[in-house]
């Protein structure tokens, strides 16, 4: 009898250490995700600022320059603050009110705090496929909302490019058909589907725009 009882207090025990455990283990899941969105948001902000303050400078006689108002940005921590070289423009989708700074690479780091630049691919305004990829659960999330004939904008530091969305698809994740050179100026989007799936996404959402022809 006391065996017993020693046995089912163990297993109470165990059991409420385990549940002490799963609760940890999901405040720390918790957090580790907040931080990957603040460090996302922090990011977009301070490049945001420093990619327009570098095309109203490129726009504006050096004569006519003046000294920018002290932005938010100067109380950031200075390796969010400077400016990355590696981003290459904004990406903007007024039908959806998508707006984010692009960087250039598709790795782990430039996809949590931007959309990334498929390196091999073309750059925006060329010939051939300009490929985009985003998460699902954050900056390409209000691609869920986009339409055919909606309008993709690229802005560079001296240029905008406009294209139009004509195909909207979602497959499986051998997109070896999406990330194929073009002979048009093309802007492909790629994220994971569906959008609220929990876990590793199993198919894909590959959004496709050309260039009007002059």
């Amino acid at each position: 009898m006391v065996v017993r009882v020693r046995l089912q207090s163990l297993r109470q025990l165990l059991f409420a250490v385990g549940a002490d455990l799963l609760v940890l283990f999901g405040i720390g899941g918790v957090l580790v995700w907040a931080w990957a969105l603040s460090e996302g948001a922090l990011y977009q902000y301070a490049q945001g600022i420093q990619f327009t303050k570098e095309v109203a400078s490129a726009q504006t006689p050096a004569a006519l320059q003046v000294r920018p108002i002290p932005a938010i940005s100067a109380l950031l921590p200075p390796k969010l603050a400077r400016r990355d070289p590696r981003i290459i423009g904004r990406l903007e989708i007024p039908s959806v009110q998508l707006s984010v700074m692009m960087r250039e690479g598709v790795d782990a780091a430039s996809l949590r705090k931007a959309v990334g630049h498929l390196p091999s691919s073309a750059v925006p305004g060329d010939s051939g496929n300009f490929i985009l990829l985003g998460h699902r659960d954050t900056f390409f999330r209000p691609l869920r909302g986009i339409a055919r004939g909606d309008t993709i904008r690229v802005r560079s530091r001296h240029e905008i490019f406009s294209y139009t969305v004509d195909s909207i698809r979602i497959e499986s994740p051998d997109l070896r058909w999406a990330v194929q050179d073009t002979s048009a100026p093309t802007i492909t989007l790629i994220t994971c589907f569906p959008f609220d799936y929990l876990g590793p996404a199993p198919r894909r959402f590959v959004v496709q725009a050309h260039m009007p022809a002059a």
